[in-house]
């Protein structure tokens, strides 16, 4: 045989090579998926950008995945794109083909929002091998501008004994609006916001609730609209109200046997690419894990026992392993608990942080700029009230390293970049401080937190929420007044 032919054989094997079809090994592919005893390894997921946990993403920023190896093209269920404020995210999606997948956004980020994205098992190299496990992280938008100097909105009025808060652009005109929790009457108020940061309440109050403690936004069934979901500790369940796409809810469902739920935290804790929920159950002294079947089904999984008043939650990938995990204030246990995600959504007990005196809510970012998750614990009774700063070593154990003191009956904490520097600084609801305030802790960039100024008369201040309400590029506050009975939009000066 001549030297063309030979150079032909090679060129023809090269070829099959490529699409899977010859295997070094010889096994070929077979039409096989590239997953275990496939004898082809699965891709490793090798950056992003944004990166995980980065706290100033540009809010028209792209995101990418880079592989080590060639990837198909990325969609809506493999490459999937959740916005905290605004559901599930649309946009096209280039680079199969490449090493770097590309998923360019339909619309900006929300200021100040939290991105989470999900790369599924269902995402496969062009030698067919599939990524596994899946990756899940997060990272927040950037704040454009802002002082960090707050001014109080007129109340409003007509709540009763309101306790949590969410955020979202509801009817999706562009704007973020807000919806409360009423534990007393048992509701929960949508509140439309005209884009200037004036909220309205009419037609939006929904019934049915009993002890309303906690609401979230979540877009449980993909089809872009924000869902809620909703805390009712009287009757010891969780409820969901399905958004019509106009902006009107109405009740789907509901889990009972969440022994006096009080907190959520929503997340795809197992990486198939949809929102499931975590309920913090004082009375049941646990954490329900409920899985979404993609569809906005829920079902109660796995309870997490041996907790004490568990009474506030917050999520984040801890260790830097590709999932999501949790952490849980025990309010009655005086203590922080990591719980650890095995990928599949299955929780473990981590590591406990003590001397959390009355542990009532939390905030997670990365404070110190180092690129993992730090935590902070807003304690309601060591001495007058104090907000532990938690740092992470990286591996997801942490360390109380700073407190920040004069507080008084602490109940709430929320991150965010007031003041438009790229750090992420924090807000405190003191219930008890005079008639109410919310302090303003600014951060310097590395872990040092100081109170810069407060925002008063807030009687009984709750509840906490960020973003921004009249779309001037800064990042405001909203306040549940349990005392006041109202919601006190704060706006962030430029």
């Amino acid at each position: 045989m001549n030297n063309t032919c030979w150079i032909s054989i090679l060129v023809f094997l090269s070829v099959l090579s490529v699409f899977g079809l010859v295997a070094c090994d010889g096994s070929g592919s077979g039409g096989g998926g590239g997953g275990a005893g496939s004898g082809v390894n699965p891709p490793q997921l090798t950056g992003t950008n944004p990166t995980a946990n980065n706290t100033s993403a540009l809010s028209g920023a792209l995101i990418t995945a880079t592989f080590d190896k060639r990837m198909k093209a990325g969609s809506a269920g493999t490459f999937v794109v959740h916005g905290e404020q605004t559901g599930r995210r649309t946009g096209l999606y280039t680079g199969g083909g490449s090493q770097t997948l590309v998923f360019n956004p339909d619309d900006a980020f929300k200021i100040g929002e939290i991105l989470e994205i999900t790369l599924t098992g269902a995402l496969t190299a062009t030698d067919v091998a599939a990524l596994d496990p899946p990756v899940v992280y997060r990272f927040w938008a950037e704040a454009l501008a802002g002082s960090g100097s707050f001014g109080a909105d007129p109340p409003i009025l007509g709540q009763a004994g309101a306790r949590g808060l969410a955020a979202g652009d509801w009817d999706h005109d562009g704007d973020i609006d807000l919806a409360v929790a009423n534990f007393r009457n048992s509701t929960v108020v949508k509140m439309e916001n005209n884009g200037l940061g004036t909220f309205s309440t009419t037609g939006g109050t929904i019934i049915g609730q009993s002890g309303a403690s906690a609401v979230i936004a979540l877009d449980w069934d993909g089809d872009g609209f924000l869902d809620l979901a909703v805390a009712n500790h009287g009757s010891s369940s969780v409820e969901f109200l399905g958004n019509d796409g106009s902006g009107a809810f109405n009740s789907v469902d509901e889990i009972f046997g969440q022994s006096g739920a009080l907190a959520l935290a929503a997340g795809d804790w197992n990486g198939d690419g949809d929102i499931d929920l975590a309920v913090a159950n004082f009375s049941g002294n646990e954490v329900a894990i409920l899985e979404n079947d993609g569809a906005g089904t829920f079902a109660d999984v796995e309870a997490i026992g041996g907790l004490f008043g568990a009474d506030a939650l917050a999520a984040g990938d801890w260790d830097g392993d590709g999932d999501l995990d949790l952490a849980v204030a025990n309010r009655t246990g005086n203590s922080v608990v990591v719980l650890k995600n095995d990928g599949d959504g299955g929780f473990t007990g981590g590591t406990t942080i003590g001397v959390q005196s009355g542990a009532t809510s939390l905030a997670t970012g990365d404070w110190d700029n180092d690129g993992d998750l730090d935590l902070a614990v807003a304690n309601s009774i060591a001495g007058a009230g104090e907000v532990a700063i938690l740092q992470n070593d990286g591996t997801g154990v942490f360390t109380d390293i700073a407190a920040v003191t004069g507080m008084t009956g602490t109940s709430a904490v929320v991150a965010g970049d007031w003041d438009g520097d790229g750090d992420l600084d924090l807000a405190v609801a003191n219930s008890t401080a005079g008639a109410g305030e919310v302090a303003i802790l600014q951060n310097d960039g590395s872990s040092n937190f100081s109170v810069d100024n407060t925002v008063g008369s807030q009687t009984g201040a709750s509840g906490l929420v960020a973003g921004d309400w009249d779309g001037n590029n800064t990042l405001d506050l909203a306040v549940a007044n349990s005392g006041g009975n109202n919601v006190t939009a704060l706006i962030n000066a430029p």
